[in-house]
C-alpha cells in the first residue's frame, strides 16, 4: 500500500498544554480524523480503520471507547432492513 506523509502546524502552546509527544499528538488526530470520515460516510469502516492504525476489530473498539456508534443507519435504511427482513422471512417460509 503506497503511504503518503502529511504535515500540520501546532502551536507550541498547544503541544505542551496537551502534554504528549508529537507521535502520540499525531496519533490522536490521524484516530480522530478516521472517526469524523467514518461518521460522516466519507470512509468505510475498513479505510478508517486503516487511517487509524488499526485493524477493523481495534477500530470497533476505539469507536466504542469514542462513544460512537460502529453502525449508523438513517432512518430511510432502517426501513429499508426492515422491509428486506420481511421479504426475506416470506422466501425463507
Amino acid at each position: 500500500m503506497q503511504v503518503h506523509e502529511v504535515k500540520i502546524r501546532i502551536p507550541h502552546e498547544v503541544l505542551l498544554n496537551l502534554r504528549k509527544s508529537r507521535g502520540e499528538v499525531a496519533e490522536d488526530i490521524r484516530r480522530q480524523a478516521a472517526i469524523r470520515y467514518y461518521k460522516t460516510r466519507v470512509l468505510s469502516l475498513g479505510k478508517a480503520a486503516d487511517l487509524a492504525g488499526m485493524s477493523r476489530f481495534e477500530f470497533i473498539d476505539y469507536l466504542r471507547f469514542n462513544d460512537e456508534p460502529v453502525f449508523d443507519y438513517t432512518d430511510e435504511e432502517l426501513e429499508e432492513i426492515k422491509q428486506d427482513a420481511v421479504e426475506l422471512e416470506k422466501i425463507l417460509k
